[in-house]
């Protein structure tokens, strides 16, 4: 808190003015919700494909460009610019041990939940941060996980919700134009479960321990569905004679993964975890099961998809158990743009079982018009 010497018109000393209650934190959030009200886009499709070109030449770029909600432009500086072995990685280079990736403030982290970065990241809608895959990379990719995917794929497809499912997408193809797919945080198949998990499922008894391979099995079936999703499309397209994309954006995907992935059908896009969401179009189906980020708000200032298969929130719900925004929290413009939408749930059968990947909490959104 500070205060000020204030004087009158004529000069006469008056009783110091105090600063009690300002910050750059509140100026900035009343700004920013300021400029959301008269309709200024948190993400434009070119600043997200400018950032993942930067990031791929992260080796050789001294600074990032960031465009701020308010349209001024900060610049970011590169920590491994002009080193000749850095560990900190970033451009697709053997044996990486850091790489930098997208990461986002939405809506709330500009106008409710102060940031942590300091004042001058507060209208940055993305920022850039490294990972650290030292670890990772020591653990190595799962072993046998192509014939996992295989089993995953046939259990799937046999499955009474698999036909369900397609019953329901056909219905939802029917006289629209799709030209792509674009996924969104289908998870890394090549993934391992952190030391808590090992720790907690070592302390249940032995009968009700899950197997470390257990951890992907999410992963497995979400890549099952989005091919499904691409094999209808694909047919429905040829009579068309216009084959459609399937693409998928996760930064956390490991070299074998993307591999994998290719050889499957997709596209890997978006590597740094922004170039997916220029991807986006009104003739896209998007399917986001599970993110760590803002993809329905990016959605609500770039698209409108012919569909959107994403978790089930409340369209009021914003914050979770901890107090902090989801990562893919509902706003006032992802409110809205539900209106132009039907819901209906992820069509499961109980014959299945529990099938892997929480399909009890998807849902499927189709646009209307």
């Amino acid at each position: 808190m500070s205060s000020r010497v204030t004087f009158s018109t004529s000069g006469e000393h008056l009783e110091p003015l105090l600063d009690y209650g300002c910050s750059s934190w509140k100026t900035s959030s009343q700004r920013a919700s300021d400029l959301y009200d008269f309709g200024v886009k948190l993400w434009r499709k070119g600043d997200l494909a400018s950032i993942e070109r930067q990031l791929a030449q992260s080796c050789t770029t001294e600074k990032f460009m960031v465009r701020r909600l308010d349209n001024t432009i900060v610049h970011i500086t590169n920590p491994m610019f002009g080193i000749k072995k850095p560990i900190w990685q970033g451009a697709p280079t053997p044996n990486k041990i850091k790489k930098p990736k997208v990461t986002f403030q939405e809506y709330w982290h500009l106008v409710d939940h102060m940031p942590d970065g300091g004042p001058e990241t507060y209208q940055c809608t993305y920022l850039v941060q490294w990972e650290n895959r030292t670890l990772r990379n020591f653990e190595g990719p799962v072993q046998n996980v192509e014939r996992l995917l295989e089993l995953c794929q046939k259990r799937w497809q046999a499955s009474a919700t698999c036909e369900a499912f397609r019953s329901q997408f056909r219905k939802l193809l029917h006289e629209k134009e799709v030209t792509k797919i674009v996924c969104f945080g289908l998870g890394d198949m090549n993934s391992k479960p952190p030391e808590w998990w090992r720790t907690q499922n070592d302390s249940l008894p032995e009968n009700a321990r899950e197997p470390e391979i257990s951890v992907i099995d999410g992963s497995l079936m979400h890549h099952a569905i989005a091919v499904t999703m691409a094999d209808m499309v694909s047919v429905r397209a040829k009579e068309q004679d216009n084959a459609p994309r399937l693409l998928t954006q996760d930064p956390d995907y490991c070299d074998e993964t993307k591999d994998i992935v290719i050889k499957m059908g997709f596209e890997v896009v978006g590597d740094y975890g922004a170039g997916g969401f220029a991807e986006l179009t009104n003739e896209c189906i998007v399917f986001s099961p599970f993110v760590s980020a803002p993809v329905k708000q990016i959605i609500a200032d770039c698209a409108r998809p012919v569909a959107i298969i994403c978790a089930e929130h409340s369209d009021t719900m914003a914050y979770g158990s901890n107090g902090k925004p989801y990562a893919d929290a509902e706003s006032p413009r992802t409110k809205q743009m539900w209106k132009e939408y039907e819901q209906f749930e992820f069509p499961l059968k109980c014959e299945d079982g529990k099938l892997p990947g929480s399909l009890n909490q998807l849902v499927i959104h189709t646009r209307i018009k």
